[in-house]
Formats: structure tokens, C-alpha cells, sequence
């Protein structure tokens, strides 16, 4: 198994030529599928957001609301229930 790994590293280490370090064949800057792929990551961004934000402001409320909000869940039964 050595050996066939060895054998693939030489085989691939000699067949690297001068045309995969050649910078004369360049693009002029980002295509559509780039900006349709920059567009989709904004979206997924931007969805995941607003539900972070919801939550985030729950937990706040929670935290820093008003201390008597417990009391209606014991008052209604749903609590301590005996």
C-alpha cells in the first residue's frame, strides 16, 4: 500500500508541467454563476438573520421584562400542578 502511494506522488509530482503555474490565461474578474452564487449566500445570510434577531429579542424580553409574567402560568394551573 506504501508503495502505491509512493509510486502516485512520483507519477503526479512528474507529470506537473509549467502549465499549471501559467498566469497568461486569466479571466477578466467574477462571471454571473460567481454573482449568482455571492447572491444566494446574501439571501441565506439575510434568512438567517431575522429569525436570530426574533429570538434574540425574546430572550431579552425574557430576561429583562416584567418580573410578574411567571405568575400567570401558576395562576392557571400549569405550574406546580397539585
Amino acid at each position: 500500500m506504501k508503495n502505491t502511494f509512493r509510486i502516485i506522488t512520483i507519477l503526479a509530482t512528474l507529470q506537473a508541467s509549467t502549465a499549471f503555474a501559467a498566469t497568461g490565461v486569466g479571466g477578466g474578474g467574477i462571471s454571473i454563476i460567481g454573482w449568482i452564487f455571492i447572491g444566494f449566500l446574501g439571501i441565506v445570510i439575510t434568512f438567517q438573520f431575522i429569525p436570530c434577531l426574533i429570538m434574540f429579542g425574546s430572550m431579552m424580553a425574557s430576561i429583562f421584562g416584567k418580573a410578574n409574567a411567571g405568575k400567570s402560568a401558576v395562576e392557571n394551573g400549569k405550574i406546580n400542578n397539585s
